[in-house]
């Protein structure tokens, strides 16, 4: 019977007023509503941790030489992880594989998985990293290697790649501190790659 009149009001009211908030009459079923969205916002914006990282000692790196792989179908992949090695200060430049410069000591391989889905409210297929590692070299011995697998629940799904990208970077230059961008004339100069 109260739902019935509930129901009455609710839609009397529809038509007098501008809107009508029609809620589930268990409050445990709200408050479960609520709690799953508060979790699964939080743990979208918690930076993923790297996975298996093994990093030997080594010198503060001054540049790195990334090898292109072709196969990452991914257009924010490079920008992305030459975005988070700059936070770092460390400039980056993109060469083919097989080519690799002969100036530079520091080379970094990647491999990555994406997988396509459409992102709520969209009717459009959007690409997102599900897997990436990344292996660090110096004059070709393995000098560091971690990589990002997505969470079990796909927390992060649709976080960016440069956040996906971030704490692994992070495991893999632990001798470059975190430094803050200046926009200075004297500020370190990014090499670009394609």
């Amino acid at each position: 019977m109260i739902k019935i009149l509930f129901v009455s009001v609710c839609a009397t009211s529809a038509f007098s007023l501008s809107g009508c908030v029609v809620m589930s009459p268990s409050p445990i079923v709200e408050a479960a509503n609520l709690l799953g969205s508060a979790i699964s916002g939080v743990s979208s914006m918690t930076p993923a941790t790297p996975q298996n990282p093994i990093v030997f000692a080594h010198a503060p790196i001054k540049e790195i030489c990334i090898e292109w792989n072709g196969a990452v179908a991914l257009s924010d992949f490079v920008p992305s992880l030459q975005s988070e090695l700059q936070r770092h200060g460390v400039p980056s430049r993109v060469y083919d594989a097989g080519t690799q410069p002969g100036s530079c000591s520091m080379t970094l391989a990647y491999a990555a998985f994406v997988k396509w889905d459409m992102k709520t409210f969209s009717n459009a297929y959007t690409p997102y990293l599900t897997f990436a590692s990344v292996t660090l070299r110096k004059e070709g011995r393995v000098v560091g290697s971690a990589s990002y697998k997505m969470g079990a629940i796909a927390q992060d799904k649709w976080s960016s790649t440069g956040s996906k990208l971030g704490p692994v970077v992070d495991a893999l230059l632990i001798s470059n501190p975190v430094v803050e961008a200046t926009n200075s004339v004297g500020a370190s100069n990014v090499f670009g790659g394609s």
